[in-house]
């Protein structure tokens, strides 16, 4: 089961929009029984108020089911958007020995599904995968600066190597929601910088490195057509 990624003020929001759909539909089922609302005045509010409390289930079950890509619903709902297929370069700042330079570039690729109660994260790069144990997704209130901050954990099984290895990313969301930015740090002890551009919401069936590629390559064909 997947842990719920809410802030305690995405959680107002929720109550309080639930509680405008339960005002409204009382409203409306109100406006259609009018003529029995003046016979049976308490009886008929009790009853539009009862019915109209189903709507909220609804509305939850919805929207943790809802693919968080929709940019309207985003800002109606004050939730940023960070799903989709991420693509960027990972800086490690280790060195094999002292004195040596760093390691080189890392091409890496996020795959990170998210709807309002739920966020994970999958991370490729050539070599390692990694994915997201726990996630949140927090906006400074006085900044509006969004952060999207998690624990991750990698398997190295290849060459008969059976390590894990825990972390945790701080990456700040910035350029209209579309890029990401920020330092990491894991128990090995190393640490890095990560950064990523928004390729696409719209992605299904990415499982490895090849397959964040081949997205990456067929978008970057269509986006050379339309230029020309």
């Amino acid at each position: 089961m997947l842990p719920v990624s809410l802030t305690y003020d995405d959680l107002l929001r929720l109550l309080k929009y639930c509680c405008y759909v339960v005002g409204l539909a009382a409203a409306a089922i109100l406006l259609f029984r009018l003529k029995e609302l003046q016979a049976h005045p308490l009886k008929v509010i009790w009853q539009s108020i009862t019915t109209a409390l189903a709507l909220p289930p609804l509305l939850i079950w919805g929207l943790s089911k809802l693919q968080w890509k929709h940019p309207r619903l985003a800002w109606l709902m004050g939730k940023r958007m960070v799903h989709g297929l991420w693509w960027g370069e990972l800086k490690s700042e280790f060195k094999p020995s002292e004195g040596a330079d760093p390691l080189p570039v890392i091409p890496i690729a996020f795959v990170v599904q998210q709807s309002y109660f739920f966020l994970t994260i999958q991370s490729y790069t050539p070599s390692v995968p990694a994915r997201s144990t726990l996630e949140i997704m927090v906006v400074d209130p006085r900044s509006s600066i969004g952060q999207l901050q998690y624990v991750f954990e990698m398997r190295r099984m290849q060459d008969a190597e059976d390590k894990i290895t825990i972390g945790y990313g701080d990456l700040q969301l910035t350029s209209g929601d579309k890029r990401l930015g920020g330092y990491y740090w894991t128990n090995s002890p190393t640490r890095g910088h990560i950064s990523l551009d928004l390729l696409t919401r719209d992605f299904s069936g990415i499982g490895s490195f090849a397959d964040a590629q081949k997205v990456r390559a067929e978008l970057l064909e269509i986006a050379g057509a339309a230029g020309t």
